[in-house]
């Protein structure tokens, strides 16, 4: 890094900020060493998964943020963060999650490469980038933040200007508001940041404590402003001069953050200004002003006040804390063989692919614990043939390993059934010919019930109709709801309920519909049975029968469907059978402690949940239903696109 930066100076380039990549093991064993040298790092996760073991990258990336955070250096998190946006239009519920989950890392950046270089869908790309990372600053927490970046690793004394710097981000987090109560700070709760600083270096202290509020940096160097893309929280404000005083470049500051929409009147300001000067570099000091709702004038200069701040009790809010804590070294993640008996199980699909004897035993060997049986498809014949492979499969790998590992006893694997749920689905069409749905029309929907499977929509010069099996379909949507149809790639407003059992919907895109195609209804209470008559022929003439050791039962809204559920269960002999509720729409999530209390785990369905709420917030559900699941002592299986 010296000579990198011997090399840029020699030749006019003083001010470029060099970002050191960290590509194998060598830069690993050096961290320490390149942090101190670098003016921030990247993990770039492509190469370093080629020099060391793929699945120890995840550690060395919670390792290399961490560093990066405590010595106030920032970092990018590259490679294949959307990776299947090259060619998709979304991203899978697995890169969303990795997304969110290098935010909570402390990432200061999140790059896309392919996706946007040589990608189909370059902007979406950045847009669902963008909004996943959103999301997942609103889930962090700053409190516990704050005190492990600032109490947990100093070991020595910091400078007057990263104390100044800390108490600024200290005073952020204890001045925001919940003032509707809804455990959130919302956009006009929270706060705001001003640094005035002409090298930046004031502001990256302030970013290095990771504030939860938007960093104004008023500077007069083009340089640092741009500089401040990069860096997290900052905005760049630009001035010619920073030689008036600092409640005019405050002023200046507020205006610029009223004028982008992230201040609101009401809310507290932290001013970071010099003792004696504006800029902030050299002898920082730091004042708390509230934007009143009169003081709109952008030309009125601020009066900076001292403000008293209210600390709140971080047990007494109203949430589920996630916080995890991950202890790493170099030689966990270097060294190959270092590693320890798996305690996370593994559930396998069944399918076409697998459930011969040969590729069975193959799984197990791999590490399988679980093989499921998706009654979304097939029929009991087929399932049975399946299971007794699986049980013929299981019986003969207990042997071999019995007698080759010597084992006293014989290994067991188990056996999940997973309903197929009380699903929507459109009806037929017209002649069995798929119909064009084009953005901006009309498209009347008629709740059709049972008779979906006969009922056949069609497309005239006149109207479009489609039929939805959902025969409550009109009671329970209300104008503003959307409808999505197979799986999300096709998006109905609802306009007007038209009567009990049609209504009118605006398409929001175009595609090709086809016949019996699932739906969803996000935010919307669907009043069908947890079990159809399906389902419960399933479990009482397969599932009971057989005695399988898990049921996965679909679409799980309340406690009481549970106990549905259980009864069923226990009036056919399956008393022993274990009952997972996929926690799958808006429901099973505001129910989710009820459900706990009735279920014997759960399982974070990410594909329909992702469908029911928008999907860049699955992966705070996964965190908080997860947690919650740890909390209550039941177990929790996460699944989909992983």
């Amino acid at each position: 890094v010296r000579f990198i930066r011997r090399v840029l100076d020699e030749n006019g380039g003083e001010g470029i900020v060099i970002i050191s990549k960290i590509e194998n093991e060598e830069g690993l064993h050096n961290i320490d060493a390149i942090l101190e040298e670098s003016d921030g790092i990247m993990v770039a996760r492509g190469d370093l998964g080629m020099e060391i073991p793929p699945e120890k990258v995840p550690l060395a990336q919670k390792a290399l943020i961490t560093k990066a955070n405590i010595a106030g250096k920032f970092c990018i998190c590259a490679t294949q963060m959307l990776e299947s946006m090259i060619s998709n239009p979304l991203p899978t519920r697995a890169e969303m999650t990795d997304v969110a989950n290098a935010v909570f890392d402390g990432t200061d950046a999140t790059m896309l490469s392919g996706e946007t270089a040589n990608g189909a869908f370059p902007a979406s790309a950045v847009r669902h980038m963008a909004s996943i990372a959103s999301e997942a600053e609103v889930a962090v927490d700053y409190y516990d933040q704050f005190k492990f970046l600032r109490y947990c690793h100093s070991w020595e004394s910091i400078s007057a200007a990263e104390s100044v710097a800390a108490s600024v981000v200290k005073s952020s987090i204890d001045l925001q508001e919940d003032k509707d109560g809804n455990g959130v700070v919302d956009a006009n709760e929270g706060t705001v940041i001003v640094v005035v600083s002409s090298s930046g270096a004031q502001a990256d202290l302030i970013s290095k404590y990771r504030p939860p509020c938007p960093i104004v940096v008023v500077t007069d160097s083009k340089q640092v402003a741009r500089h401040a893309a990069g860096r997290y929280g900052q905005r760049p404000l630009l001035v010619d001069s920073l030689k008036g005083s600092a409640q005019n470049l405050a002023g200046r500051a507020i205006s610029f953050a009223k004028e982008g929409g992230f201040l609101h009147a009401g809310m507290h300001v932290v001013v970071c200004h010099g003792a004696s000067e504006a800029c902030a570099d050299a002898h920082p000091t730091a004042a708390v002003t509230t934007l009143e709702a009169a003081a709109s004038s952008p030309q009125a200069p601020m009066r900076l006040r001292r403000a008293t701040t209210t600390y709140q009790d971080f047990h007494a809010r109203n949430f589920v804390s996630c916080q995890r804590n991950v202890t790493l070294d170099l030689e966990l993640i270097s060294e190959p063989d270092l590693t320890m008996p798996r305690a996370a199980k593994i559930v396998c699909t069944m399918g076409p692919k697998c459930w011969d004897t040969a590729t069975i035993s193959k799984l197990l060997d791999a590490g399988m614990n679980v093989a499921r049986l998706n009654f979304s498809h097939g029929n009991h014949e087929g399932h049975k043939a399946v299971l007794d492979t699986l049980r013929t499969a299981y019986v003969a790998k207990a042997a071999e390993m019995q007698q080759s590992l010597g084992l006293k006893t014989k290994p067991t694997w188990s056996v999940l059934l997973d309903t197929k749920g009380p699903e929507i689905r459109t009806a037929m069409l017209r002649d069995h010919k798929a119909i064009e749905i084009e953005a901006g029309q009309t498209v009347i929907v008629e709740a059709v019930g049972a008779a979906y499977t006969s009922f056949e929509g069609y497309k005239t010069d006149e109207e479009t109709r489609i039929g939805l099996s959902y025969d409550k379909l009109c009671q329970s949507v209300k104008v503003g709801n959307r409808i999505l149809i197979a799986d999300g790639t096709i998006s109905l407003r609802v306009e007007e309920i038209l009567s009990g059992t049609e209504l009118r919907a605006l398409a929001l895109n175009t595609k090709t519909l086809g016949e019996r195609k699932n739906c969803n209804l996000p935010g919307v209470r669907v009043e069908i049975p947890v079990l159809t008559e399906k389902d419960i022929d399933d479990l009482v003439k397969f599932g009971c029968a057989r005695q399988v050791d898990y049921v996965a039962a679909s679409f799980v809204q309340t406690g009481e469907d549970v106990r549905f559920i259980r009864r069923v269960l226990d009036e056919n002999g399956g008393e022993g059978i274990v009952i997972i509720s996929k926690i799958e729409n808006e429901e099973g999530l505001h129910n989710i402690d009820a459900i706990l209390e009735e279920s014997d785990g759960i399982m974070v369905a990410r594909g329909d949940l992702g469908m029911e709420i928008p999907p860049e917030k699955v992966p705070l559900a996964q965190k908080a239903l997860i947690t919650k699941a740890n909390i209550a002592g039941k177990f929790c299986i996460c699944a989909t696109q992983m």
